[in-house]
């Protein structure tokens, strides 16, 4: 039996991710506007992983990453980007970041990375862009 997991999601994905999809996959999903208001949700709430974007108003993706990681060192952070092969993999990790996905993302391959994270985490990792 899979558990439901809590996924905090940035808003402005919804319209690249379908909340149906993804809950079908099992995951429950609080979505938010932006930076500032993933970090008050996450503190009222509990997630077992958050989906941000680097890129996104308030705080980004990053910033997002370290607050949720230094208020729940085992919450899990994928982190979507455009930018990905300018990100240092060191910067990502230090900021608490597990997963990187490069954009645009299929939807099959985010249920499977979001799985991955929640069910079976490992050290950082970077889905090569192949996995689109």
């Amino acid at each position: 039996m899979i558990r439901t997991t809590n996924l905090l999601e940035e808003r402005r994905r919804a319209k690249i991710i379908p909340h149906a999809f993804v809950r079908h996959r099992g995951f429950a999903v609080t979505p938010v506007q932006d930076g500032t208001l993933a970090l008050q949700a996450f503190r009222n709430q509990v997630f077992d992983v958050v989906l941000t974007d680097l890129a996104m108003p308030g705080y980004n993706g990053l910033q997002v990453a370290k607050a949720c990681k230094g208020q729940r060192p085992h919450v899990k952070v994928v982190l979507l980007t455009a930018w990905d092969l300018l990100l240092d993999d060191e910067d990502c990790m230090d900021h608490g970041v597990d997963l990187v996905i490069p954009k645009p993302v299929q939807m099959r391959a985010l249920a499977a990375a979001l799985h991955q994270v929640a069910y079976n985490p490992a050290p950082f990792q970077r889905s090569p862009r192949g996995t689109r």
